[in-house]
């Protein structure tokens, strides 16, 4: 779910973004401020949507360590009669 999250959030941002590239040239009345300033406002949560969802790459990196330890002094000796 934080995976289908943190792609939601990166594809709404750039959608976002494409919108505002195109209107900002023709910024003229309060209407297009206002929905100038709306996508301004969802990019800033898309951002916070994949600050919050970052962690699922540095949670894989550690999950993926696996670490075997022997140790030689554990072993059981087999005693000759």
């Amino acid at each position: 779910m934080k995976l289908f999250s943190l792609i939601l959030s990166v594809i709404v941002f750039f959608i976002a973004l494409y919108f505002f590239a195109i209107k900002i040239e023709y910024v003229d009345t309060l209407n297009d401020i206002i929905y100038v300033s709306l996508l301004i406002i969802l990019m800033a949560i898309c951002i916070v949507g994949v600050i919050i969802n970052w962690e699922i790459f540095t949670a894989r990196k550690k999950s993926r360590i696996i670490l075997f330890v022997s140790n030689g002094f554990s072993k059981k000796h087999k005693k000759n009669l």
